[in-house]
């Protein structure tokens, strides 16, 4: 019985190597297929990504360029496991929805911004001298943002996808290829790499802030020109051209160049911290501090419209909508802000406290002993008669 149960496992489609159990699907990718599963020797899930026989050779060569990167922007890797017939990458497990599913959610400019400097943040760590790896194929099913606002790259030095960069390479054109030195091997770094993968981050927020034709289909231009909606700050539309317009006179063509300028906008448009504190909770208050508002008049002072969503035309500037920030998670370079500034709106509803005036103290406890010693003299000289 002991040996049919063990037959059973080894045997188990659905086992890895006795350790790493596949359960649901959760992405099917061009080449590949991405399992959630399960680590039964560290009991941890754990991301299950199955390379067929035909790919295993390209899948092995861009492990071995990434498999010591740690970042927090950077799917990490945990295992590789060779088989006749299918190559397993078992990575970390991220909960949260790649871009894809994302863009079917209409972000804030803030948040736009602030995805494109965490993405920059990844392709500089991978760009640096020791390391010289370039991407190559950003596209929207290799980020993710889990439900902390925190982004994750994934799926460095694999082949481009031709098909996609080619129907966004209209934008820009010069009549260079829509991937640049394709007889290189994947993610080994160049300069026409590197721009590649600036111009592709460039093409991911402008998906996010251009007018599409459905709530799902987002197609390149026809024309070629950029269109954004009618809330994006003329900033941010600004950076996204240079990254996208190879032709543009201030052409940002490295992360090194385009997350400073995103870092320095996400910040001028990052929404105020709203704090609930005690007083204010039950009432249905926001707590700014020295500012409380109801909830009702935060909202009414919002832009008019913000219920009905992002209009669905134009070009005109206006800032991040107030009441769009009440949702929006923390990113995580907020955190510190955010538990500071409660500290801070504590402090200032907490009840001022008197201060003790120490020798008035010290007066008052000598006169009570004073009085007491004189009682008890007289009470004795008068007992003792």
């Amino acid at each position: 019985m002991t040996n049919l149960k063990r037959l059973m496992v080894d045997t188990d489609p659905q086992l890895i190597q006795q350790r790493y159990l596949r359960q649901r699907l959760i992405q099917q990718g061009q080449v590949c297929k991405v399992y959630q599963g399960y680590d039964q020797v560290l009991n941890r899930a754990v991301a299950v990504k199955v390379v067929p026989a035909a790919h295993i050779a390209t899948y092995r060569s861009a492990i071995r360029l990434t498999s010591q990167f740690a970042h927090p922007n950077i799917v990490g890797i945990y295992d590789l496991i060779i088989e006749s017939d299918a190559l397993y990458i078992v990575q970390e497990y991220i909960e949260g929805d790649n871009l894809n599913t994302l863009l079917q959610t209409p972000l804030t400019p803030y948040q736009v911004a602030d995805l494109g400097l965490q993405i920059c943040r990844a392709l500089i760590y991978v760009g640096s001298p020791s390391r010289k790896v370039c991407h190559g194929d950003l596209t929207p099913t290799s980020v993710i943002r889990d439900r902390r606002g925190l982004v994750r790259v994934s799926n460095f030095a694999l082949p481009s996808d031709l098909h996609y960069f080619t129907s966004w390479s209209i934008i820009g054109s010069d009549g260079r290829a829509a991937v640049a030195d394709q007889d290189l091997p994947w993610g080994q770094q160049s300069e026409g790499r590197l721009a590649d993968d600036t111009r592709a981050v460039g093409l991911l927020l402008y998906q996010f802030l251009t007018v599409r034709q459905s709530s799902t289909t987002i197609e390149p231009p026809a024309d070629g020109r950029l269109r954004f909606l009618r809330n994006v700050p003329p900033e941010l539309c600004n950076i996204i051209a240079r990254a996208v317009i190879r032709q543009h006179p201030q052409h940002i063509a490295t992360a090194e160049v385009l997350y400073p300028e995103l870092k320095a906008l996400a910040e001028a448009l990052e929404p105020p911290i709203v704090i609930a504190t005690e007083k204010t909770e039950g009432a249905g208050m926001l707590a700014y501090p020295g500012t409380p508002l109801p909830i009702s008049e935060a909202i009414g002072q919002a832009e008019p419209g913000l219920a009905a969503g992002l209009p669905e035309t134009g070009a005109v500037a206006m800032n991040a909508p107030f009441a769009a920030s009440l949702a929006m998670p923390l990113s995580p370079n907020r955190a510190e802000k955010f538990a500071s500034a409660g500290l801070a709106a504590s402090s200032q509803g907490a009840a001022p406290q008197r201060r003790v005036n120490l020798p008035v103290l010290i007066g008052i406890g000598l006169l009570f002993f004073a009085l007491f010693f004189a009682v008890g003299y007289f009470l004795a000289n008068f007992l003792l008669q």
